[in-house]
């Protein structure tokens, strides 16, 4: 076999995995919108857009949520995170969970991608911890900001500590 031809088939393999990938990655984000849509007004969450690879929703009219591919190639890493910038600054988004989406359509190896209440149910299980800091800071009268902070701090903690 010429170097040519390993190349291309090794080539061709690659694409194709990646370009799966990628398709699992829209379908997941398709269902996760469709079914965060549906129960907005329950949860005080809307759709905010899409940019770039990703998805934002924003929450109670304020606080904004990233739902994204990793960044790495053929990252099988689903990475949520919460945008920490004051007013009208550049967004900074910082992470506070993550997932992993595989080659055949599994979240977690648990969640079905297609299955949207069931991408609804996962996606509400990584962000309640966010309801919980707000719920929490607002029933012990405690500036909200200082206690995301603390949160997120601790969620790096713990991902630092796993790595």
């Amino acid at each position: 076999m010429s170097i040519l031809s390993e190349l291309t088939s090794q080539a061709n393999y690659i694409a194709s995995r990646n370009n799966c990938l990628k398709s699992q990655w829209h379908t997941y984000r398709t269902s996760l919108v469709q079914a965060v849509m549906q129960e907005n007004k329950q949860i005080n969450h809307e759709f905010s857009g899409s940019e770039g690879r990703g998805v934002h929703f924003r929450l109670f009219s304020h606080f904004l949520l990233s739902v994204q591919p990793g960044e790495a190639f053929h990252s099988q890493e689903i990475v949520y995170s919460l945008n920490m910038a004051k007013g009208e600054a550049t967004p900074c988004f910082l992470p506070f969970a993550c997932a992993r989406l595989s080659d055949d359509g599994w979240v977690d190896g648990m969640v079905d991608i297609q299955d949207k209440p069931a991408v609804l149910e996962h996606y509400l299980n990584k962000i309640a911890a966010i309801y919980q800091t707000l719920f929490d800071a607002l029933k012990n009268n405690q500036p909200v900001q200082p206690q995301l902070e603390k949160l997120l701090a601790s969620k790096r903690v713990r991902a630092e500590k796993k790595a």
